[in-house]
């Protein structure tokens, strides 16, 4: 009698046997690394386990472990922003983090093929289990088989909200707690800044590395995180929801910004958005708000622009949410209507003359120089604005609405502008 068993039967054994295996390691209490270990020996093949903020939790073996880039960021404990921002374009990548099954990623780096499962805990993701295709190939199982062991780790890390193993880790676990608003008691916030040695001030700015347009050069070593730590030393950063956020401490000066830190976002294509000043850490979820908003503006209004700081765009921050879908007409002046209609008339520019003006705070020199025009000639289409708008240019309150209505509208049509380019 035939008594081998079939492929189907064999795999439901495999599966039991490796499920019993883990949940025996999890109730005897055997740990992060022990259930690691013990699903690295089940699946055959390296496991790692790292964190939403790409930092390394438990790994099994190292002598396993023939990949380089993952050799390099165990010995870390975490991963390089250059490795996080290269693998967040993968295609791969991309798609999988919109499945919840486990998946493949190719590499071109290292030959090893890699299989990832996310972690979840209470339904939000808090990190994946990485299983290395070093010892041996995987089979169609354990695709299931590693998604078991996400389910297992998921018990375990939901035990504790912290893995710390280094300065560096505790320092990120800070930064990220304010961000999500969690380290709101004085007390328990001042006893984890003395914990990780991190000391700040009462000038804070909270600074925004966007990784969008990273130009890596092939790179997975910690260049990025160096040179931040040469632009800014003793300034604390943490990898956040796809960017890196910086905390300074003081003013950045008008030298600095437009020398070296200029100079490595022209380098690198990292977009920056700067936060207004604040003095209490408890206000970084809000600034963080802020430098991002500084981006996503800064972006409309000028995009090969890699800097913006909030205080220049926070004008546009006063808009609703339909004001692209035709809403700015509430916010355009009527009297700027009579230049536009002129304008279409008889084929002038005044109302774009108008702007120029009051944009150079109705200097004379300066709005002539930007048109191209002689002094005269601007002041012969200032007397025709002012007897169209029937004013003469002398109500400041006036004159901030017309450039207020101005700046809106153009703020308006560059997005509606953009919205239209194809996606690249």
């Amino acid at each position: 009698m035939d008594i081998s068993l079939n492929e189907p039967q064999h795999d439901r054994l495999e599966t039991e046997h490796f499920t019993a295996a883990l949940f025996t390691a999890f109730i005897s209490g055997a740990s992060l690394a022990g259930i690691v270990q013990t699903a690295a020996g089940l699946l055959r093949n390296p496991v790692i386990v790292f964190d939403a903020s790409f930092r390394i939790v438990a790994h099994s073996g190292r002598e396993d472990i023939d990949d380089y880039i993952w050799s390099e960021n165990i010995r870390k404990g975490y991963c390089s922003y250059d490795f996080i921002a290269a693998v967040n374009r993968m295609e791969s990548v991309r798609r999988g983090k919109q499945s919840d099954a486990s998946y493949e990623v190719a590499c071109e780096e290292t030959s090893n093929t890699k299989l990832i499962s996310k972690i979840r805990v209470g339904g939000k993701p808090i990190g994946n289990v990485l299983l290395l295709g070093c010892k041996h190939p995987f089979r169609p199982i354990d695709s299931d088989l590693l998604s078991l062991t996400a389910t297992v780790l998921a018990e375990e890390m939901g035990k504790s909200s912290y893995y710390r193993n280094a300065k560096n880790i505790k320092v990120e676990d800070i930064i990220c707690g304010l961000l999500e608003q969690q380290l709101q008691d004085s007390n328990t916030l001042q006893e984890r800044l003395q914990s990780a040695d991190l000391r700040l001030g009462k000038d804070l700015l909270v600074l925004l590395f966007d990784l969008t347009g990273y130009v890596d050069s092939g790179r997975y070593d910690d260049y990025l995180r160096e040179r931040l730590q040469y632009l800014f030393p003793g300034s604390p950063c943490a990898y956040y929801e796809g960017r890196i956020v910086l905390i300074h401490n003081g003013n950045l000066s008008r030298e600095h910004i437009h020398g070296p830190l200029q100079e490595f976002l022209g380098q690198t294509g990292v977009s920056l958005g700067i936060s207004s000043m604040f003095s209490s850490l408890n206000q970084c979820r809000l600034h963080y708000l802020q430098a991002l908003s500084a981006i996503r503006i800064g972006r409309i209004l000028c995009p090969e622009r890699q800097l913006t700081c909030y205080a220049d765009v926070q004008l546009y921050e006063l808009l609703p949410a339909d004001v692209l879908s035709g809403g700015e007409q509430r916010y355009r002046h009527p009297e700027l209507r009579k230049l536009q209609e002129y304008d279409a008339a008889h084929q002038s520019n005044l109302y774009h003359t108008f702007y120029i003006y009051l944009k150079h705070n109705r200097n004379m020199q300066l709005a002539s120089e930007e048109l191209y025009i002689h002094r005269n000639t601007l002041r012969y289409k200032l007397d025709h604005i002012s007897r169209l708008l029937d004013t003469g240019f002398t109500d400041s309150e006036k004159m901030l609405a017309y450039y207020v209505s101005y700046k809106i509208a153009d703020f308006c049509e560059k997005a509606r502008e953009q919205e239209a380019l194809p996606l690249r």
